[in-house]
């Protein structure tokens, strides 16, 4: 804090492991001597602990270097408040080099640490100090008092030890000095270790907790537990967080100010893809059914152009139905890397062009995928459909839209099928990166909702200018359906073609990961390969029960420029079947072998869901996904974060924090609270770029929006490259056996008919016209 005068009183407040007691009252007087040090008066109180009843000192120099003598440094850090109180009217220099303190976060313990030095950062990032990462936080500070001038404080940092083993840090040097005094004497604070005077240099609030100009508020939180440890942030949502958690604010003024720092931000530039609803109410031409959650963007993907990694498409949802698909398809185009978006449309529902004459004449779209093929064509394909599911008046297709001029513009419709009787679902494409002429689309067909859906595949060989007829390559037998089937090219040409098999086998219904794959660009195909059975359960709301519509039994995948595949899908047999986590499986030989699964979520005491997969060009791979770690249990929200982990081998994970948290429980409600059955996830050379949708807070007319994030705080740094081989921040976890009790049995078949009801849901209901 700052005095309005020499000779007010200074009160912080002191750590202690039972928490923060009120330290006695300091008066610091100091009397500007007109040079280069000045006469600092240590109260009386304290000249036990100092040893002097007052000492000159110089303005203090940078003691990162090592640890000063206890003496030394407590008369340096009290001469530096008392020159803080003298220039009380100075503000940190405009033109300072400011340096980056960085958060970090370690699950296990649920501690914060920050810290602007390089050696820390290295030894943090490297996985040196096992289980610590990035939350993507930073505020600034100054490197010492020449760069930062007389308006600003040194930071002193404490070790505390067991059962806290936590650090403590603080800009004021009176309670710097308290707690020095207090470590010989109180029991409270033995075994304190005082590891510096200056951990950086920041500037410090007034009484009133109103910062210098040019200055905005550092909040200190503290977690009110034995294992004592604070939280310093300059965002307020964090500071309204951990307050929700139980947090109790520490500093001065109504607002509880406890530092003042010149800029602070997240590390990573995130940005709104969506916008408003650009669609006309009404514009599907028929009677509405269900509840339009106009304004709600869902379910987005995302394609990155191989010629050019700074221009992307996304893909989305506009205006989701409760009762299945969306009035519109919207289209996101970024030509810098993602950050700055604007919007299309292809003309593959009534909403956003379609109609007679082009070949997009349905009230109705879902399922958007995207695709950029080396010569920068962009496809981009939807499911339509009208009338009743499986009814005589029923009507859907699978529709392909191309772009020759990276997005901006997108040619009518190609249908490559159309049916009345069978309800084709889920398709995606994927173009061929060997090859431009080469572009594979694949999607399952519903015979009836009890089956079969075999896998159906349509390709072009001649860039987009036709299509060759759709055709079935794979039949799971009897009443069995695939679902989720994609596409990945290998280096070599060779097509694997993924996708969920769901086998009824007596009263029980399995699910199995499995892929197929041609060598001759989709002619011909292999017998399937089992990569693992899905063991899913599905996610809900812990408070409510209501159910969450996820990625349950349905797995993202990838392939790597080095013929490396992967998979990651939600899985239950890492907590005994008990709640889903998330699941990776990788494949070294073209998807002929996979490895055993193993977890790969960091908090696996909370449900984990909608895994999205990509491995970036030097073979680092990512993994997005929800969890709930930050819900308040009790509380009517449901608080959740979205998070990327990375690996180099698949065995140990650095892990980042992407978006929130946000309130899932006021997601669009579509069979379950609605995000997607999927996000997005690519990488432009060293950054990940995750696609997702989040809440809006306090928004009914604009429930939610898609973002991209540039999450270059994953990118590991030089000490990190040299110490992967076995040192990340969290290492995956196999699964034991999990015995297969009849509850449990059961538990799996409900989940996944629940996965294949949701493909139905509400799409027999509309009675609307035919085109």
């Amino acid at each position: 804090m700052r005095c309005a005068r020499p000779t007010e009183p200074v009160m912080r407040r002191c750590p202690s492991r039972r928490g923060l007691a009120p330290c006695a009252q300091v008066r610091t007087t100091c009397v500007p001597s007109g040079s280069q040090s000045e006469r600092c008066r240590i109260p009386r109180r304290w000249r036990s602990s100092f040893g002097s009843r007052s000492t000159s000192c110089a303005k203090p120099a940078d003691s990162r270097k090592g640890i000063e003598p206890m003496r030394h440094a407590t008369q340096r850090a009290l001469c530096t408040r008392a020159l803080a109180l003298t220039f009380a009217a100075v503000v940190p220099s405009a033109g300072a080099q400011a340096v980056t303190v960085i958060e970090y976060y370690n699950v296990a313990l649920d501690h914060y640490f920050i810290t602007s030095l390089q050696p820390d950062i290295d030894a943090l990032d490297s996985g040196h100090f096992f289980g610590w990462s990035r939350t993507g936080l930073t505020f600034q500070a100054f490197a010492d008092q020449a760069s930062g001038g007389p308006g600003v404080n040194p930071v002193c940092r404490f070790l505390i030890p067991p059962p806290a083993d936590s650090h403590f840090f603080s800009a004021s040097p009176a309670e710097c000095a308290a707690v020095l005094a207090k470590i010989p004497i109180d029991p409270n604070y033995r075994g304190f270790a005082y590891e510096t005077a200056s951990a950086f240099y920041i500037a410090v609030p007034d009484a009133t907790g109103a910062c210098p100009a040019g200055t905005i508020p550092v909040y200190r939180l503290w977690n009110q537990r034995a294992d004592s440890n604070h939280r310093y942030t300059a965002d307020p949502a964090t500071k309204a967080l951990m307050l929700a958690k139980g947090y109790a604010a520490e500093g001065n003024g109504p607002d509880a100010v406890d530092m003042c720092t010149p800029g602070a931000a997240k590390a990573d530039t995130t940005v709104r893809a969506s916008g408003f609803s650009p669609l006309t109410p009404g514009c599907d031409g028929v009677t509405p059914t269900g509840v339009l959650y106009r304004g709600a963007e869902v379910e987005p993907m995302l394609a990155r152009d191989p010629a050019d990694p700074n221009h992307l498409i996304g893909v989305w949802q506009q205006d989701r139905w409760s009762d299945g698909g969306a009035a519109g398809q919207a289209t996101g185009v970024s030509f810098d890397g993602g950050r700055t978006w604007s919007r299309t449309q292809a003309p593959l529902s009534r909403c956003t062009g379609g109609n007679a004459a082009n070949g997009g004449d349905y009230p109705r779209v879902s399922d958007p995928w995207v695709t950029v093929a080396p010569d920068g064509a962009a496809y981009q394909i939807g499911i339509t459909f009208g009338g009743g599911l499986f009814q005589p008046n029923a009507f859907g297709a699978v529709l392909v839209s191309r772009s020759a001029d990276g997005g901006r513009t997108w040619a009518p419709a190609t249908t490559l099928i159309r049916d009345s009787t069978a309800f084709n679902d889920k398709e995606s494409i994927t173009a061929d990166p060997t090859n431009a002429s080469f572009v594979y689309a694949t999607w399952e067909r519903f015979v009836s909702e009890q089956g079969p859906a075999p896998t159906w595949f349509a390709r072009t060989i001649s860039g987009g200018a036709t299509w060759e007829p759709a055709r079935q390559i794979y039949d799971p037998g009897g009443t069995n359906s695939t679902l989720n089937n994609q596409v990945v090219v290998l280096p070599d040409g060779t097509l694997v073609l993924f996708f969920s098999e769901f086998d009824n086998v007596g009263n029980s219904t399995m699910v199995f990961l499995r892929v197929i794959r041609s060598q001759d660009h989709g002619l011909s195909w292999s017998a399937p390969v089992t990569i693992a059975q899905s063991l899913s359960r599905g996610v809900q709301n812990p408070e409510t029960g209501t159910p969450i519509r996820d990625g349950s039994n349905l797995g993202a995948v990838a392939g790597a420029k080095n013929g490396l595949l992967a998979i990651a899908w939600q899985d239950s047999r890492f907590s005994g079947g008990v709640r889903d986590g998330i699941a990776f499986s990788r494949s070294l030989d073209g998807g002929l072998s996979w490895s055993a699964p193993v977890g790969i979520n960091s908090a696996p005491s909370v449900q984990a869901l909608l895994p999205t997969l990509t491995i970036r060009d030097d073979g680092l791979i990512g993994v997005t996904y929800y969890d709930f770690r930050n819900h308040v249990p009790g509380a009517p929200t449901l608080l959740t974060d979205y998070w990327l982990t990375t690996s180099a081998d698949g065995i140990n994970w650095n892990e980042s924090h992407v978006a929130g948290p946000f309130d899932f429980a006021t997601a669009p409600f579509a069979e379950g609270l609605f995000l997607g059955d999927y996000q997005a996830l690519t990488s432009i050379g060293n950054t990940f770029v995750p696609f997702y949708v989040t809440t809006n807070a306090n928004s009914p007319t604009n429930l939610t929006d898609v973002f991209a994030t540039l999450l270059t705080t994953s990118v590991p740094t030089p000490a990190a490259e040299a110490a992967k081989a076995g040192t990340q921040i969290m290492r995956a976890v196999a699964a034991p056996a999990l015995p297969m009790t009849p509850t449990l049995q059961q538990t799996l078949t409900d989940a996944a008919r629940l996965t294949l009801q949701r493909r139905f849901a509400g799409r027999g209901a509309p009675a609307i016209d035919t085109p």
